[in-house]
């Protein structure tokens, strides 16, 4: 297919990559994770929250739900291992503040079978039931995405394997490993959908996983798919960007990707959804990698609600003292608070950076160069939104359409004067959206 590269994005520069060097997990295989305590929250997706179908003192089984909600924009949350219901407590959250959780305790004289989808569920409702949402760090409910309006006609179903963040793995070593899971998931989606192909994209400096996933499309004959191979290019792995590149097809603004014809789904969701319609298991693990100042960078398969802190301990423990371990990678991950903050569906890479990993650039005045302009992938004016945001002009931010900003964090990685603009964006985003939902509540 003719590609068609997105506007904006970074090709990062040599520094960029000789640290990416350092980071970089050396082959081998992915480690399996079994803690004897899981934290594992109520609600880990996008829209209504969660109530719990346990309580304190109950002995729970593998694929067990746990909690869940009636309404449709939800993904309800099911034990990732077996044990006793040890408390529901608050816990650290990854983004601030605390979060409400279901702690287990392994026991090994508890059930150890694993709770199975039924049989006889439609491939929607297993999905539904398995409580897949989406795993590129979205969260959004996965049978949400299997249902689109009368109004749209699905052409394309993309499964996402370009992993653009700097120092993560984990999206390659699930194709290298599970290859036959993720297109057999894909083709589910597609058919569910009457897509009339299934394409897969996969960033060109990922080879062993471009090689594993055409011959696997090739061994199971799957007429209608295509693996295409993807610029370098940061956040290549963003929905519209890839988009763009694979279709040239841009998604109306405030629209859907279904506007345009178009379903994506990351890899990871679509392993999670052939598990789910052909084995009937539902979504308790994933991949994740650890790298950065760490004694053994891996990429392993851990049980949804671990804690961060036995992750690393897993890992070895830090190989110096850290300053910031961060959820996710360097361009769009958390820095986390705490330590004990459990992993959830959308946790795909933690961090761990020492000191010297860390900028100490003191922030200078906006020079007007425009580089900010000119990485942005969705075309905003990252610079009068920040000067606007600090000036507390949030309707000067609004006609600049910060709403708009995917937070990829390009224009602060090229801004020479060190100021963090997509942080202030994304605090303008935040503010505006909260005005005009209590307008339209007063409405």
């Amino acid at each position: 297919m003719k590609i068609h590269p997105f506007t904006g994005g970074i090709p990062f520069d040599a520094s960029m990559k000789r640290l990416k060097e350092q980071f970089t997990i050396e082959k081998s295989d992915v480690a399996v994770f079994e803690p004897g305590l899981v934290t594992i929250p109520f609600s880990q997706h996008i829209g209504a929250p969660n109530e719990a179908l346990v309580t304190v003192g109950e002995l729970v089984k593998k694929g067990q739900a746990i909690a869940k909600s009636d309404a449709f924009v939800s993904g309800q949350v099911h034990a990732s291992i077996s044990g006793r219901v040890t408390d529901i407590r608050e816990v650290p959250a990854a983004g601030g503040g605390s979060q409400q959780a279901i702690v287990i305790e392994r026991q090994l004289k508890s059930p150890t079978a694993e709770v199975l989808l039924l049989d006889e569920l439609d491939v929607f409702s297993k999905i539904r039931a398995a409580g897949i949402v989406g795993l590129g760090g979205a969260t959004f409910p996965s049978h949400v995405k299997l249902s689109p309006q009368e109004h749209h006609t699905i052409e394309y179903v993309v499964l996402n394997g370009t992993e653009c963040e700097p120092f993560l793995s984990s999206d390659d070593y699930l194709m290298q490993q599970e290859s036959v899971k993720i297109l057999q998931g894909g083709e589910i989606i597609r058919k569910h959908l009457g897509a009339e192909s299934l394409l897969v994209s996969i960033e060109t400096d990922t080879p062993q996983a471009l090689r594993k996933m055409r011959q696997t499309a090739q061994k199971l004959g799957l007429e209608h798919c295509k693996i295409i191979p993807v610029p370098i290019t940061y956040p290549q792995g963003g929905e519209g960007q890839l988009i763009e590149t694979l279709l040239g097809r841009e998604i109306p603004f405030g629209g859907l990707p279904a506007d345009i014809g178009v379903v994506l789904f990351n890899v990871a969701t679509a392993f999670a959804i052939g598990e789910a319609v052909q084995e009937r298991k539902v979504l308790t693990r994933r991949y994740l990698t650890v790298c950065g100042r760490v004694q053994t960078p891996q990429v392993l398969s851990f049980p949804l609600g671990t804690r961060v802190r036995d992750i690393i301990d897993f890992c070895g423990g830090p190989s110096e003292p850290l300053a910031k371990v961060l959820l996710g990678g360097p361009m769009m991950g958390k820095a986390l608070a705490d330590l004990d903050t459990p992993l959830t569906k959308g946790s795909n890479g933690l961090v761990l950076l020492g000191n010297d990993d860390i900028s100490h650039s003191v922030e200078q005045p906006c020079i007007r160069c425009n580089r900010c302009v000119a990485v942005c992938p969705v075309r905003l004016e990252p610079q009068n939104i920040d000067l606007a945001y600090r000036a507390g002009d949030l309707y000067t931010c609004d006609q600049l359409v910060a709403t708009r900003c995917i937070n990829c964090g390009c224009c602060t990685y090229v801004c020479p004067a060190h100021r963090n603009l997509a942080a202030n964006i994304t605090k303008a985003n935040q503010e505006i959206k909260q005005i005009k939902k209590e307008l339209a509540q007063n409405d």
